[in-house]
C-alpha cells in the first residue's frame, strides 16, 4: 500500500487511456514487476487482456483514494509495448488485503481491430455512494467481396453499482443516453 499514494477523491474521477499518455506515465511511481505480480492473487490479474505479464508490463502506481471508511480503490496503469490496461484495485482495509480489481481503462488490439475503455466513478443514483459508469468502444475491419475495406464500430456501456462493500453490475435501461453522456475520445 505504501507504493500508492493517497489522492484527492473528487466527485466524479474519469479513467482513460487518451493518445497522451505520457502525461499521465510522469504523475506515476513504478511498481516493480516482481512486487506487483507476486502479491496479486492471480485470480484477480488473469482476466487482464495481453498485459498481464510479469516479464514486460510495466506498473505504474497512480495513487489510491477511499471509497469508504474501510475499504480503497488502489489505480494502476500497466503497459507492455503499445497496449495500456488501468484497474482499479479494491482494498479492504480490515482484511488487510485486495478483494477486487475492476478494468476502467483500456487500449488493445492490432491490425484487425481494437478495443478502448473509459470510465466515470461518480454517484450516478443519488445515495451517497460512488458507481462506476464503464464504456468501451470495439473497432474493427473487414474486406468486402470487392476487395474494399469496411468499418466497424460498436460503443456500449455498463453500470456497476456500489452494494454490499464491491461494485456490481446494474441493468442500464437506455445505454444510448450513457453512450451519449459519458464519450471518450477515440484513438481511431
Amino acid at each position: 500500500m505504501d507504493r500508492f499514494q493517497l489522492v484527492e477523491a473528487k466527485d466524479t474521477m474519469q479513467f482513460e487511456v487518451t493518445n497522451d499518455n505520457d502525461t499521465a506515465v510522469h504523475h506515476s511511481d513504478t511498481i516493480p514487476n516482481r512486487l506487483f505480480f507476486n502479491l496479486l492473487d492471480t485470480a484477480l490479474l488473469n482476466p487482464i487482456d495481453y498485459v498481464a505479464d510479469s516479464t514486460e508490463s510495466t506498473v505504474y502506481s497512480k495513487g489510491r483514494f477511499p471509497l469508504t471508511d474501510n475499504i480503497e480503490a488502489c489505480w494502476v496503469d500497466i503497459h507492455r509495448s503499445w497496449f495500456i490496461h488501468q484497474s482499479l484495485l479494491i482494498y479492504d482495509k480490515l482484511r488487510l488485503g485486495f478483494t477486487d480489481r475492476i478494468t476502467v481503462g483500456e487500449w488493445y488490439g492490432g491490425d484487425g481491430g481494437q478495443s478502448l475503455i473509459g470510465s466515470w466513478l461518480l454517484d450516478v443514483d443519488g445515495d451517497g455512494d460512488k458507481d462506476l459508469v464503464i464504456r468501451q468502444i470495439d473497432h474493427s475491419m473487414t474486406v468486402q467481396d470487392d476487395g474494399e475495406p469496411l468499418d466497424h464500430t460498436y460503443e456500449s456501456a455498463r453500470l456497476l453499482r456500489w452494494q454490499d462493500g464491491k461494485f456490481s453490475e446494474s441493468p442500464i435501461t437506455d445505454t444510448l443516453a450513457y453512450v451519449k453522456r459519458f464519450p471518450i475520445e477515440s484513438a481511431w
